[in-house]
């Protein structure tokens, strides 16, 4: 005989996704609510990894794509002390070391296979079907072997502040985010597993398992230097809890060995030398690119616009220009965090971890809009974090994501992926019903207003750069227009995150304790 609807069920929904899982509660089917998200989730990944990659058929350098496949191809027939000074005018290795363990070992699983697409030299610039298969398929196995079960694990760990309906929505919903499945099985990269240790990171955070969380951040940083944007709220979180703890020395301790051991055995290789080291540092952190590379939508690309910087300041003042200006939007947000803990009691750790997210958002927020050598894709930072906090932040992080897809339009668009970007972009707005908000969750009319405006403006440049020509004097207007509008877009959201961050101790809102 099937059970009663629980009581989350009580109330329709108005957003699809959740209306699904009511559904499958209502009739006492929960059981197979997980496996068919992962599935779903599985089949659109694959489905967006039939389209185009970066730099397809575009010789010499090809893109993205070529790179990873080449490094693969290097870690694979060199010794470890070329890695990274080998031909660095084709795809030098620029990532740290894990990324480079990575590298080294899908090449030995493409080896077993088919030697030939990872053929020193001989493979440059290889497009075959089956090797496409091959890396598709690489992406995938990494990001649900690291990132889907941090995702799941952390939201089903949430039981006592979110019902069954509630987790689940969450966990379909930030398995579909647009973004990364663009970016990662779209444009190619492995984003995924370096996102995937800064979850689980939060995960140990929330379990007060102190040195894996230690331990997760650093492989999140040692597979791509981007994962430091998170450093000084992984920082301020770690050192107030030393703080607040009786032995908390021996904490303290504790950690930097783990910090130590971590890194030590990442760079084990290349220790002994002193200048493999700084090979290393110096391709990891190019501050000889300059400020920026592309059009990307931060603060210094959306000043370049009116200010010429990069003409007017040499490549040291632009470093410390931007250090300085990345430290004053981290600093309050962290400092707020490290007194939060400082002061936390058991009843308040909920609380504390909450905190420790909206930090995490302003952290990497204020890094992507002013640190120095930021990329497009480089959104994908600050937006992991801010979907941990989608059952609190339902139409900030429904707004945020779609316009952290607007801002990669036009990298997706010379990869030729304007047809996933739509599909992609529908669905999320559909799944979540943005930017409509749900008709029993308050939302202020000036926020709906300035959602409906918001999408108003990104349909009107989509419209704009699909019909109008732009003048010759200005091939890229769309392009920059695209940057100053996501750039400020991205500013309120640092402000809008910072505000919730400083005044979420003030008002707990009453959640309902619901079982399976």
């Amino acid at each position: 005989m099937p059970r009663k609807a629980s009581r989350t069920a009580s109330r329709p929904s108005v957003v699809p996704v959740q209306r699904w899982f009511q559904f499958l509660e209502s009739q006492s089917a929960q059981d197979i609510a997980l496996p068919v998200s992962v599935l779903f989730a599985l089949l659109v990944r694959w489905c967006i990894g039939l389209h185009g990659y970066s730099g397809q058929g575009t010789p010499p350098l090809y893109g993205d794509y070529e790179a990873q496949r080449h490094w693969m191809e290097i870690t694979t027939h060199l010794p470890v002390s070329q890695w990274y000074s080998y031909d660095l005018q084709y795809w030098g290795l620029d990532y740290p070391p894990l990324t480079a363990f990575q590298s080294w070992l899908c090449g030995a699983v493409a080896t077993y296979i088919d030697p030939s697409w990872i053929a020193l030299n001989a493979s440059r610039g290889l497009e075959s079907h089956t090797s496409k298969q091959f890396m598709r398929a690489t992406a995938i196995a990494l990001e649900f072997i690291i990132y889907v079960p941090a995702i799941v694990l952390f939201f089903r760990s949430q039981h006592t502040k979110m019902s069954w309906v509630a987790r689940q929505v969450s966990i379909f919903s930030v398995l579909l985010q647009p973004c990364l499945i663009l970016i990662d099985h779209g444009h190619f990269q492995y984003n995924s597993v370096m996102l995937g240790f800064l979850v689980w990171t939060v995960y140990f955070a929330a379990q007060e398992s102190y040195i894996l969380m230690a331990v997760s951040f650093c492989c999140s940083f040692m597979f791509k230097q981007m994962g430091l944007y998170y450093a000084p709220a992984v920082f301020a979180f770690l050192l107030a809890q030393c703080f607040r703890r009786k032995h908390g020395t021996v904490l303290f301790v504790k950690l930097g060995v783990a910090v130590v051991a971590t890194v030590g055995v990442m760079l084990g290789p290349w220790i002994t030398s002193v200048d493999q080291l700084q090979q290393i540092l110096v391709r990891v952190f190019p501050v000889a690119r300059g400020l920026y590379e592309d059009k990307v939508a931060n603060v210094w690309c959306a000043v370049n616009v009116a200010v010429k910087l990069r003409s007017l300041f040499d490549a040291q003042s632009l470093v410390r220009l931007s250090t300085c200006a990345t430290a004053l939007a981290f600093i309050p947000s962290c400092i707020h965090l490290f007194y939060t803990i400082r002061r936390q009691t058991r009843t308040m750790q909920p609380t504390a971890i909450r905190v420790f997210k909206y930090c995490l958002v302003n952290t990497s927020l204020a890094f992507f809009l002013f640190s120095f050598q930021v990329h497009e894709k480089s959104i994908l930072v600050p937006l992991a974090p801010a979907l941990l906090l989608i059952d609190e932040e339902k139409w900030a992080v429904n707004w945020f994501v779609q316009v952290a897809l607007f801002s990669l339009y036009p990298l997706l668009c010379v990869d030729g992926l304007q047809i996933p970007y739509w599909v992609m972009a529908v669905l999320w707005a559909f799944l979540r019903s943005c930017p409509a908000c749900p008709a029993h969750t308050p939302t202020p009319k000036c926020v709906m207003v300035l959602q409906w405006t918001s999408m108003l403006v990104m349909l009107a440049l989509h419209t704009a750069h699909a019909f109008v020509p732009p003048p010759s004097s200005l091939p890229d207007i769309y392009v920059v227009l695209n940057v100053v509008y996501c750039c400020a877009m991205f500013v309120a959201f640092l402000a809008y995150f910072n505000y919730r961050q400083f005044t979420c101790l003030q008002v707990q809102p009453t959640l309902k304790q619901k079982k399976d």
